[in-house]
């Protein structure tokens, strides 16, 4: 059974508006998608079954440079050690470029920063008993040319790290080994981290 809120069948975006999708392809290129099956248990996940959410899907962005490295964020509420990309909801009337320049602000306050690549399409069937709900991450590196973002924090991000591309592995393997009411979200949270190292390999 898969579930849909009936207030956003005609009113509001689509989770992956294709042809959002190719605008987006056509300005930061053609980006990696990845459909996975998620089955979600705790009470972050479950909340994509609320009728009363607040977004469509989410903006999750590599911010890069100066130099080589990846800014990973933690928030207060993480266990040690997570860091992982930041990340943010999109509206459902929203764009997505307006949500992915909206939430940079938001949650690292640059203003000098330029939308490099569209790395990846993200889609996710989150599964609890038999119902069925969609949400998709987009994915972008981001290059930062101006401000550090070492001592920026806010109500929720406590700190900024940043890790050389091939530490991003370490960062998915810290999200996977989290026990207790946050394991599943960690598994899910760490497949970002799979698709951005690919892409930096190549």
């Amino acid at each position: 059974m898969c579930v849909v809120n009936p207030a956003v069948r005609t009113s509001r975006k689509p989770t992956i508006d294709e042809e959002e999708v190719q605008r987006l392809a056509s300005q930061f290129g053609e980006p990696l998608r990845r459909t996975y099956d998620v089955q979600a248990a705790g009470t972050t996940l479950e909340q994509r079954w609320r009728t009363d959410s607040d977004r469509r899907a989410e903006v999750i962005f590599a911010i890069q440079g100066p130099g080589k490295g990846i800014w990973l964020h933690t928030k207060h509420n993480y266990p040690h050690p997570i860091f992982r990309l930041p990340s943010g909801g999109i509206d459902w009337d929203e764009s997505v470029l307006d949500a992915l320049h909206r939430e940079i602000d938001e949650e690292t306050g640059l203003s000098t920063i330029t939308v490099e690549r569209f790395v990846a399409l993200l889609h996710y069937r989150f599964h609890r008993g038999p119902s069925v709900v969609h949400f998709a991450s987009y994915l972008f590196l981001v290059q930062n040319l101006g401000s550090k973002l070492e001592n920026h924090s806010n109500a929720e991000v406590a700190e900024f790290r940043a890790v050389l591309p091939c530490q991003i592995p370490q960062a998915a393997a810290d999200l996977r080994n989290i026990l207790g009411e946050r394991r599943a979200w960690g598994h899910w949270r760490a497949l970002a981290h799979d698709v951005l190292h690919e892409m930096m390999k190549k």
